[in-house]
């Protein structure tokens, strides 16, 4: 069991508090900033399948991407309001899949770490992404950065991933689970650990073979607790800064009278990053399920982001 430590009434405030990303204007900007400067979920590195003789494991502290967000933060402060900020959405939209949550998080990571290289606020050169592995012909995955850190003389393999997950108690990695039921921090975790992390050479287009010397696990997004959770108590596991809103079971009535469902806005897929205020006002009325419930989805109420989703039952102990 993994024990609680510290304990936390989201609010409003505490969550502007906690996001200087809401400070720009361009939304590639704003989701640049959010990248960098949200910490990673984990604290420190569960390992979940510790029989099968797996590589060791690191995640970056809140304050190493406090560090690079404040690093970077003129170049962001450019790119928020002169022409730069073409530089970057060319970057984005010219790469595979940009319009996919996964890809866009890894092309703003891409982003920052080529041109903060380039310009000298960071020591990780990019030697080369998306490497296909492969057994045989076949090929069975790969592995998202691979990087050389000229700080600490180190070749470094970061893998990615970008969640947004609802959260029922005992709030265990295993019991934060997305979108798609079958998708749960601990199973993802899992999943990188034993597929992803098991590499030690790799063979890239313009570095040849290089050898993996450290392995991060970077993942991000925000978590969704219960709509009026009266106290939630931080797993040690879980990073205290870390983004933290409400979900909303569609069929709890009582919670839904506490929201003026009028005043709702279904969000872009995009906005699980940052809310676009564009698309505000806008809105043709709510699209509903045919027995009038609400569709599963992420929403917002002026500002505020909640996610209406099915009763989450015992889904975290379906889970293989």
């Amino acid at each position: 069991m993994l024990e609680p430590t510290a304990h936390f009434s989201p609010s409003r405030s505490a969550i502007s508090d906690n996001a200087p990303w809401e400070a720009y204007k361009r939304p590639y900007v704003r989701d640049l900033a959010y990248v960098l400067a949200c910490p990673n979920v984990l604290t420190e590195w569960i390992d979940f399948a510790p029989h099968q003789n797996n590589p060791t494991i690191a995640v970056h502290s809140t304050s190493f991407w406090q560090m690079q967000f404040e690093a970077y933060r003129e170049r962001l402060n450019e790119l928020d309001s002169t022409n730069a900020y073409q530089e970057l959405t060319r970057y984005l939209l010219k790469r595979p899949s940009p319009n996919r949550l996964g890809f866009h998080f890894e092309g703003l990571l891409s982003f920052w770490l080529e041109d903060g290289f380039a310009r000298k606020l960071h020591p990780y050169e990019t030697l080369a992404n998306n490497v296909q592995l492969f057994n045989g012909k076949q090929t069975t995955g790969e592995l998202d950065l691979i990087l050389y850190n000229h700080k600490d003389k180190l070749t470094e393999h970061w893998e990615l991933a970008i969640k947004f997950f609802m959260g029922s108690a005992p709030f265990e990695p295993i019991n934060w689970v997305g979108i798609n039921s079958n998708d749960n921090l601990q199973r993802k975790m899992t999943h990188m650990q034993t597929k992803q992390f098991g590499s030690i050479w790799v063979s890239t287009e313009k570095h040849g073979q290089v050898k993996i010397e450290k392995r991060f696990g970077v993942i991000k997004g925000r978590f969704f607790l219960p709509i009026n959770t009266k106290g939630f108590d931080y797993p040690t596991w879980l990073s205290q800064t870390f983004p933290i809103h409400e979900w909303c079971d569609e069929t709890d009535s009582t919670n839904l009278e506490t929201i003026d469902i009028t005043a709702l806005r279904s969000a872009h897929y995009i906005e699980w990053f940052s809310k676009r205020d564009f698309y505000d006002g806008g809105q043709s009325p709510l699209m509903k399920s045919e027995n009038g419930i609400l569709k599963t989805g992420l929403y917002f109420a002026g500002d505020r982001p909640i996610v209406i989703y099915p009763k989450l039952h015992d889904l975290a102990a379906d889970q293989p």
